[in-house]
């Protein structure tokens, strides 16, 4: 089993591979009390394919069930084939290997990407709604119509609250229909309009403040800047929540998926490691109010392994699961935790 590594904010400091994060965190006026873990379980799955085998595209996600219980979807992706470029079995390159055109970005509900490139055309991504039965309830091109032009799109978030692409235009996962139009500027010469944003990091619509949370960061050798912000769509106003944290070595954590609390109080980031060489995984714990960083535990960050996929899922009563991929060891790890001041 690979090491993991707990680690309260208090001792993040000379001996933590990251540079201190409590100083990357900005004082509030009122600081909020760290959250305690109550309970913490974690399974452990094995790939399902031996490691010299191609692997058909999975699943590979945490979920609660109905009855609020962790679980884990190993399941394979094609219920179902859903178009030319989305066969089932899956389209293999010349050495076997599937090309991967279609992956699920939320379980509940249950939205895939699909991505379908062909010669000397750009790839057309869409959005596929579907049922308990695989069926397809709606589906929408992500492109953006600007005048007689396509401008490609990319999903860089989904939550039960909404599905977000690059220009921050929000879709219903439920209906496909869109929550909030993407901010355009005028083209005059050309008489069209063009999405103003064109982001490419993880993002969440918060459906009651009616913003968005967007990682936007960039590190060099000796600068950085960025991390996790907030934007009114109303105003533009853009506002960093959460700088970023960086190594030592310059490596720093991409923030690659992003859910709610409940209540809509706090932000649990899944991150891995940006940098030349094995990778670490964590999960982090923001609370928007105070925008202090209140739980932070790190997977793999001194066994050597490689781990990946990072995803976070919210249950009933508070619990919150992670997953991660432990590449070296080929195994899928599922944490559940209990979590509260």
């Amino acid at each position: 089993m690979g090491t993991a590594t707990r680690r309260s904010l208090a001792s993040l400091g000379a001996g933590a591979v990251l540079l201190a994060t409590a100083l990357a965190v900005r004082a509030p006026a009122a600081a909020a009390p760290p959250l305690s873990v109550r309970e913490r379980s974690e399974q452990i799955f094995a790939f399902p394919d031996p490691a010299d085998a191609p692997s058909a595209p999975r699943v590979d996600r945490p979920y609660f069930d109905a009855a609020g219980r962790l679980r884990w979807a190993d399941v394979p992706i094609h219920a179902r084939a859903t178009g030319a470029c989305d066969t089932a079995p899956p389209q293999r390159n010349a050495n076997g290997y599937p090309l991967h055109p279609r992956r699920t970005r939320l379980l509940s509900p249950r939205v895939d990407e699909r991505s379908c490139s062909r010669e000397g055309a750009p790839a057309q991504i869409s959005l596929l709604g579907l049922d308990d039965a695989g069926a397809v309830r709606w589906e929408r091109d992500t492109a953006f119509a600007s005048g007689a032009h396509r401008i490609g799109q990319w999903p860089i978030g989904a939550s039960p609250e909404g599905l977000v692409l690059g220009s921050l235009e929000v879709w219903s996962p439920q209906t496909g229909e869109t929550i909030l139009p993407a901010a355009t500027r005028a083209i005059p010469s050309e008489s069209r309009a063009a999405p103003r944003y064109t982001f490419t990091g993880a993002a969440l619509y918060h459906p009651i403040r009616r913003t968005l949370f967007v990682f936007d960061a960039e590190v060099a050798l000796t600068s950085s800047r960025g991390g996790v912000f907030e934007i009114d769509p109303a105003t533009g106003a853009k506002t960093l929540r959460h700088p970023v944290a960086t190594t030592w070595l310059r490596g720093f954590d991409r923030v690659e998926e992003m859910v709610l609390s409940a209540d809509g109080r706090l932000l649990c980031l899944a991150q891995r490691v940006a940098w030349r060489g094995p990778t670490d995984v964590s999960l982090a714990i923001l609370d928007l109010a105070s925008e202090r960083l209140l739980f932070l535990e790190r997977f793999c960050d001194d066994s050597g392994d490689t781990c990946a996929e990072p995803h976070v899922v919210v249950g009933p009563g508070g619990a919150i699961g992670f997953s991660y991929a432990d590449l070296n060891r080929r195994e899928h790890h599922l944490l559940r935790y209990a979590i509260g001041p």
